[in-house]
């Protein structure tokens, strides 16, 4: 770690320059996962003890006709989907820096 990164790593943010900070860190995030395949899907359907047979049901509705992936909505659309994650995902930040800044006695 450089002296620029100690000096940094003390620096002192105000609340709302923090929660301003997470909320863009959030963005920066969220943009960048904004796809997932259908092979991160099933594992993540397996993780989460989803039956397979369910996720292949799911995914089939999903394209009814012939079953190959959709082109995918527009950039904005996907982005308008993931803002309650990470509206949820900024404030839960948000109040862990509070608390970290701020301990409660």
């Amino acid at each position: 770690m450089t002296e620029r990164d100690q000096a940094r790593d003390a620096e002192r943010v105000p609340e709302e320059t923090a929660r301003r900070l997470l909320a863009r860190a959030t963005e920066l995030d969220a943009a960048r996962l904004t796809e997932l395949s259908v092979a991160q899907l099933r594992d993540a359907a397996r993780e989460a003890g989803i039956a397979p047979a369910a996720f292949e049901q799911a995914l089939a509705e999903l394209h009814p006709r012939d079953h190959a992936p959709a082109a995918g909505p527009a950039p904005t659309r996907r982005l308008t989907r993931l803002w309650p994650a990470a509206l949820i995902l900024a404030t839960l930040l948000s109040i862990l820096v509070l608390r970290m800044l701020f301990p409660v006695a």
